[in-house]
């Protein structure tokens, strides 16, 4: 019973356009890339999680057999299967499994619970939700049962690990006794695969439906893009149930990469798969980098296989990454800027120097045209600050089921609003410079805290700033700045003032208040929620 899904479709000049241009081919399947990998090289190390690894050829012959379990079950082509799993070959065997049988794969961040959850699921209209086992915290199977009244779509529970729960199916039972060979009816590469949400609020979810097409060709022109190459290992840092995480795994995949599973991050997990897995390649976020840091989990660790690190997710403070770099013997620090309705659109190739890689998110990269609008939508020279839009082959052409949010998201000549500030500057770097809805208005003066939030972490007892407005009666707004400090650590607010002043700061642009908090709210994908912070004022 496949549910159809209203999403805009690509305009047909478009869909020409990519296609001639060799941005989208007519063999751009997920399954397309699993199965020439375990036929080319079968017995390499496909997945490597701590203590297990599964090569190209258990990982397709896992993934075909759960792919033809679930077409027993009715699973088709449209449907939408959810997942709340970590950084599992599980989950990486769904996601080949779940769309080569022409299904969608929803993912569900692991935070998330029933009230975050229902209206995901209802707007997905999900038909099955794979999860993992029960735990002391958190009873994953139990919950997905219970909200079988609340989702009225949800016909099937299955659960990682065994023995799976009375009215659940065990995933393990359904990768060993699926029947083996393709799933019959397979997709073509315009069919969806993938569908994420962005932040958006739960009473609306802006929720983005991924073709084969746009995700395939994504890993295989930011790879070489990239210069990564069969022979890496690439680790990825955030969750699978994001896209970033995804496209890291994309990225590797389109080349043959062996990849190395963080089940979770935290700093000390981080640092212990650096060490014992010996990644070539890693995906993280700026504050994944800046903890681990000002940790000092990275004094005198052996970081010698690590070539290249990418840092992307949110706007990294460039004294992290250029510290970062200079704890790599034979690594460089780099950056890429992607959003889930755009996927990964600009890097930083290695070749570049350290002052591009560390300050810009880099360059457009083939496919993808970018332009600095003004207030008034005219196009903005170089250098000059304004909102990023783009268009191209991998940028969404609309929200599923969400006709609002095309309208104001997109332009009226088909430019995607980013909702970023940034500059371009003549040898088309991009440096993301905040948030349209960042802005501080301080007395008609609008302040943009992003440049101030990086001067501040960089003080050595800071691991993470954020600077949002409070109401003041005379100015209307007004900075407060949030800090979280290293273990033991104290802060003034004059030693913060201070620190301002010597980093050349204008003091209109400084923070008025200071709050010194023990944790960030933080994303699932660890972005700080400025929301959250204003709440507390």
């Amino acid at each position: 019973m496949a549910t159809q899904h209203e999403v805009p479709p690509y305009a047909p000049e478009d869909v020409r356009r990519f296609r001639e241009a060799g941005w989208w081919r007519d063999d751009d399947t997920l399954a397309h890339y699993a199965a020439r990998w375990a036929h080319e090289k079968p017995d390499a190390p496909a997945l490597i999680a701590p203590g297990r690894t599964l090569t190209w050829a258990e990982t397709w012959r896992a993934a075909r057999r759960f792919a033809n379990a679930l077409r027993a079950l009715g699973i088709g082509k449209s449907d939408v299967v959810g997942i709340q799993l970590p950084n599992h070959p599980e989950f990486l065997i769904a996601y080949f499994g779940v769309t080569m049988t022409g299904a969608v794969l929803g993912t569900l961040h692991m935070p998330y619970r029933a009230g975050e959850m229902v209206p995901l699921m209802n707007h997905g209209r999900m038909r099955a939700m794979i999860c993992g086992p029960a735990g002391a915290a958190y009873d994953a199977p139990a919950v997905m049962q219970g909200l079988r009244s609340q989702v009225p779509t949800l016909e099937h529970v299955i659960v990682l690990g065994e023995p799976a729960p009375a009215g659940c199916l065990s995933m393990a039972d359904m990768i060993e006794n699926g029947p083996d060979g393709d799933p019959p009816d397979p997709p073509a590469p315009a069919d969806h695969a993938l569908l994420c949400f962005t932040s958006g609020t739960s009473a609306a979810p802006k929720g983005v439906l991924r073709d084969h097409r746009s995700l395939t060709a994504n890993g295989r022109i930011i790879a070489p893009t990239l210069d990564i190459a069969a022979d890496d290992a690439v680790l990825v840092a955030p969750p699978y149930t994001h896209v970033y995480g995804l496209c890291g795994f994309d990225a590797g995949l389109a080349v043959g990469a062996s990849h190395l599973l963080l089940p979770a991050f935290t700093p000390e997990a981080f640092v212990e798969r650096i060490g014992a897995a010996r990644p070539t390649v890693i995906f993280t976020a700026p504050a994944h980098v800046a903890t681990t840091l000002k940790a000092g989990l990275l004094d005198d660790r052996d970081l010698s296989s690590i070539r290249l690190v990418i840092v992307a997710g949110s706007v990294c403070p460039p004294e992290v990454a250029a510290e970062l770099e200079r704890r790599l013997p034979n690594g460089k620090v780099g950056q890429v800027f992607g959003m889930t309705e755009v996927v990964l659109t600009a890097s930083t190739p290695p070749a570049l120097p350290a002052g591009v890689r560390h300050v810009s998110t880099g360059r457009a990269t083939q496919g993808i045209e970018a332009r600095i609008a003004g207030p008034d939508g005219d196009a903005m020279p170089p250098g000059v600050e304004g909102e990023l839009q783009l268009r191209g082959y991998s940028v969404m052409p609309g929200y599923l089921d969400n006709a609002q949010a095309d309208r104001d998201s997109f332009t009226a000549d088909g430019w995607f609003r980013t909702g970023d500030l940034a500059t371009i500057d003549g040898d088309g770097n991009w440096v993301i410079t905040g948030r349209v809805k960042d802005v501080i208005n301080r007395g008609s003066v609008k302040i943009n805290p992003t440049d101030v939030e990086n001067v501040l972490s960089a003080h050595d007892k800071v691991i993470q700033a954020a600077i949002v407005p409070m109401f003041d009666e005379l100015l209307g707004e007004k900075g407060c700045l949030f800090v979280t400090l290293i273990p033991g650590a104290s802060l003034t607010f004059e030693e913060m003032t201070a620190h301002l002043a010597a980093n050349g700061v204008a003091k209109m642009r400084w923070p008025e208040r200071l709050e010194i908090i023990d944790e960030m709210p933080m994303t699932p994908t660890r972005k700080i929620v400025k929301g959250e912070l204003a709440k507390r004022l």
